[in-house]
């Protein structure tokens, strides 16, 4: 049996998942509401369903139901949330079909073969190119995200499988960035398993030799490596609301989420200028005001700060144990400012960032060169 795959994914952006329940058929978009919300009114082939749940997208206690079905030559995940007495639909994630049909993977011969696993029954909610779906809750949140893992074919790779993550719509842990790891060259597949208890995700988690976690530090899913911190954010504080002009109190806590390490780097851009002012006497903190001098690490040089910066050295970070950074900002040009936030680290001789070039969320580089990632909406 030959197999081909043309893989796409199409997301369109909307909310995560939680847990499941059982739901009647009137709860459930029809064939045809399927067919009209993701290819129009009079377009598409017959919809065939493969499965679907009842879920909680968000933190919001409406639920939402995830369809998987096959249409011509796809293969799509969607999301539909009932309104009155009609659907909306939010996301779809699309996989595009070349006579695949029926495969398992066999762990004997190390592949993907066609049919069915001896003496075993078919998952009730997975289908050809997506083999797996795993609800889980990552840490902060009470609702859940969805983990697929997924079939794709690349020469010299062949037919092989990668998890894949998504929170409330938007991708957290792309697989395919394991293309090259010694081990999916060696058995076609990344395996994956979820940690209840700390929250985390664990590739090729029967082999020591390469078994590896990853962790969510409030942007993506993080390799966890030896001797490298993971600054989690847990919440964004500001009293009173920021209103242009006037200065607020903002505290933003993190966890490490990774390893003990004895020196971390912590640094906060506000690339929309604005006041800053330290909280009093703040051991380990520095502010760079606008004109003075910091380090770039693209030009290799030093050069006068385009707008304000403020540094964090934290000494000593443990596993688990929380850090607030507090400061006064008073906001130039917006009430919804923007802050950049990364971490940055020594491994030896070498300077780590967190995000780096290989995130799979949306950054934006500071004034100094480095990926940041963007924070999110104050918590109060």
């Amino acid at each position: 049996m030959k197999l081909s795959i043309l893989f796409r994914i199409t997301v369109t952006l909307l909310f995560a998942l939680v847990s499941f329940v059982s739901c009647s058929q009137k709860e459930l978009p029809s064939d045809a509401e399927i067919r009209a919300a993701i290819y129009g009114k009079d377009a598409g082939q017959p919809v065939r369903v493969l499965g679907q749940k009842q879920i909680n997208l968000d933190e919001t206690p409406e639920m939402e139901t995830l369809v998987l079905f096959q249409s011509g030559t796809s293969e799509v995940l969607a999301a539909f949330r009932k309104e009155g007495s009609s659907w909306t639909f939010l996301w779809k994630l699309e996989y595009f079909l070349q006579n695949l049909g029926a495969i398992f993977y066999d762990s004997k011969l190390k592949s993907w073969v066609p049919g069915s696993a001896p003496g075993k029954e078919k998952v009730t909610f997975a289908g050809d190119c997506l083999q797996r779906i795993v609800v889980a809750e990552l840490p902060g949140d009470n609702f859940n995200s969805v983990f697929i893992e997924v079939l794709s074919e690349e020469p010299p790779l062949g037919l092989f499988s990668v998890p894949m993550g998504y929170r409330k719509g938007k991708k957290i842990w792309d697989g395919f960035q394991l293309k090259e790891h010694e081990e999916l060259k060696r058995s076609k597949r990344v395996d994956f398993e979820y940690n209840a208890k700390d929250k985390s995700f664990r590739i090729f988690p029967t082999n020591p030799n390469y078994s590896q976690e990853f962790v969510f530090n409030g942007w993506e899913m993080i390799a966890n490596l030896p001797m490298q911190p993971v600054p989690a954010f847990v919440s964004l504080e500001v009293d009173p609301k920021f209103e242009i002009g006037k200065e607020s109190s903002v505290t933003l806590q993190l966890k490490n989420r990774g390893n003990y390490v004895s020196l971390t780097y912590l640094s906060l851009s506000f690339p929309e200028a604005g006041s800053v002012r330290l909280a009093g006497e703040t051991q380990g903190v520095r502010l760079y005001k606008k004109g003075d001098i910091v380090y770039n690490v693209v030009s290799n040089k030093k050069i006068p700060a385009e707008y304000p910066l403020l540094e964090v050295t934290k000494e000593g970070w443990a596993n688990n144990f929380r850090y607030g950074v507090k400061f006064f900002y008073t906001p130039k040009e917006s009430v919804t400012p923007k802050i950049l936030f990364r971490s940055t680290y020594k491994f030896y001789h070498e300077i780590v960032s967190i995000p780096n070039q290989f995130s799979v969320v949306p950054f934006e580089r500071d004034q100094q060169g480095f990926p940041s990632y963007i924070l999110g909406a104050p918590t109060n």
